[in-house]
């Protein structure tokens, strides 16, 4: 067996997340995805090859990286090697389209991007349009590099690997793109000290050791599901790769592999207390020790069913891209404390502030403030957001909620009008610049209103030039072909205008008012 390399040091850095299991139980299988297995030495060494190989291509300290994939074994090799070769990781949603890609390559400037075969052509086109033709672009389902001038993967990890410089704690491991009021995508930069603070702390409140087996069904480029593979993997346990989530799936897997842990968002567990309803007693949860919830709040309906249904080991945590993990609701606080998302995160300090910035009392609603060891350190390229999002320590959510008597956060509402949808964040200012693409249309608008299975859905307001008409038929097919299949409005409703401020800026919460009239 070939011996890692690189320099391991004592630096807090997520490249040595699998470092202390290579070491001490080099053969135990680290990743599973139903057909193909990694152990934690393999896993280890592959790192390290890729990390030197990313080296040799030029890739630079504190220069990015992307991965444009979907869940699979390679995209945590990624990862690791990334995190190891100093440079920053930065993911792009699988699902984006060409008009998405655009805007995170446009400030992310990468040096490479690691995708495959089905997603090549939509990044080299983005890339094109940008004028950024110098990207590396690296397919890791090839094994030879291509006559397109993909490099192959394959390629890369049958090199020798080499001494790989130093990565410090306080270097940047992460590039998390988000997004604004103004809809343009924000990058939230975030250390590697800040992620394994976060890795450290989980571990410990969920209770993590190498006996769990962890089942991935989050999409590895959400924050929340990139960390709870690294912090199995930190622990020793194995993590069993879900490409796309699926109810039956999850099920069959959880009672047929004894899954000890998962992650999910309310959506999923709506689907899967669905499918446990429609196939009657199939259903073995009885491995479970944990279940997580992330994304939005958990409706106490569904809630007592899965308490019911699946496990009462569920947990609910609250968190952002850019602050991270900063509540848990702990199982024993599920039905005392139904409509909160809990309690501090370990290391995490809230605060409810109110306009002025001072602190409001038990049971006054603010916006949420935090102080948190794990939360970004800046926007890329924008001091002045930069500086908003910042009060000293605090960092300013955007949420609005009260602390209760116990210390447990109970979200009001948001400040921005983001929508979330399945747990996932749809910014209505990119699909209002998406359908004002549309010939036919004059002005539009774009909120969240509720929806029994996604908790939120969009719905456009559209005001279309005279003569022309417009249908959800036609908006939907005209925003596929710009914007990722989830984010299209699923109810329209045409208007003669909408409502505006002084500044000519469109009332959403008049749009109501506007239809009736």
């Amino acid at each position: 067996m070939r011996p890692v390399v690189g320099t391991v040091g004592t630096e807090l850095t997520v490249g040595a997340v699998t470092r202390h299991f290579a070491r001490i139980e080099p053969g135990k299988r680290a990743l599973y995805d139903g057909e193909r297995a990694v152990t934690y030495g393999e896993l280890d060494r592959q790192a390290e090859t890729l990390a030197s190989a990313l080296v040799r291509l030029g890739v630079r300290r504190g220069e990015v990286v992307c991965a444009y994939l979907p869940n699979c074994i390679d995209y945590v090799v990624v990862v690791l090697a990334v995190a190891r070769s100093g440079a920053i990781f930065s993911p792009i949603n699988p699902r984006y389209k060409s008009f998405e890609v655009q805007a995170i390559l446009r400030q992310a400037r990468p040096r490479a991007v690691f995708t495959n075969a089905l997603l090549e052509p939509t990044v080299r086109k983005a890339a094109d349009t940008l004028g950024q033709s110098g990207i590396a672009m690296v397919r890791v389902d090839a094994e030879r590099d291509t006559p397109e001038g993909a490099i192959a993967l394959g390629s890369l990890l049958a090199q020798e690997p080499d001494a790989l410089p130093p990565v410090a704690e306080s270097d940047f491991f992460s590039l998390m793109f988000t997004s604004g009021t103004t809809g343009e995508p924000k990058g939230a930069l975030a250390t590697h000290r800040a992620r394994m603070v976060w890795v450290l702390n989980a571990a410990i409140q969920y209770g993590l050791d190498e006996s769990d087996l962890y089942l991935g069904t989050m999409p590895q480029v959400h924050s929340a599901g990139l960390t709870f593979t690294l912090m199995h993997l930190y622990a020793g346990a194995t993590v069993r790769i879900l490409p796309h989530f699926d109810p039956q799936a999850f099920i069959a897997i959880v009672g047929g592999e004894r899954v000890s842990s998962a992650l999910t968002v309310p959506t999923m567990l709506t689907m899967i207390v669905e499918a446990i309803d429609q196939d009657g007693a199939s259903a073995d949860f009885r491995s479970l020790k944990r279940l997580v919830t992330c994304g939005s709040p958990l409706p106490v309906a569904t809630k007592k069913r899965v308490l019911e249904k699946v496990t009462t080991q569920l947990y609910d945590y609250y968190g952002s891209t850019e602050s991270n993990s900063m509540t848990v609701l702990r199982p024993v606080d599920q039905l005392r404390k139904p409509d909160s998302v809990g309690q501090a995160f370990r290391n995490v300090e809230l605060m409810i502030a109110d306009d002025e910035g001072r602190p409001c009392a038990l049971g006054v609603v603010g916006e949420v403030w935090c102080d948190n060891p794990s939360a970004m350190t800046a926007y890329r390229d924008r001091p002045d957001d930069t500086a908003r999002a910042f009060t000293g320590r605090w960092f300013h959510t955007g949420d609005l909620g009260f602390l209760d008597e116990e210390g447990f956060l109970h979200l009001v509402s948001r400040l921005s009008d983001v929508v979330i949808s399945g747990g996932v964040n749809i910014y209505p200012a990119e699909i209002e610049q998406v359908l004002m693409l549309h010939p036919s249309v004059l002005d539009a608008a774009v909120v969240g209103v509720a929806d029994p299975k996604w908790g939120q859905s969009v719905k456009a307001y559209l005001v279309v030039r005279e003569g022309e008409r417009l249908d959800l038929e036609d908006v939907q097919r005209h925003c596929a072909a710009h914007i990722a299949e989830y984010k299209k409005p699923r109810s329209i409703e045409l208007l003669a205008s909408l409502p505006k401020n002084a500044g000519g800026k469109t009332v959403k919460s008049l749009l109501g008012e506007a239809s009736r009239g």
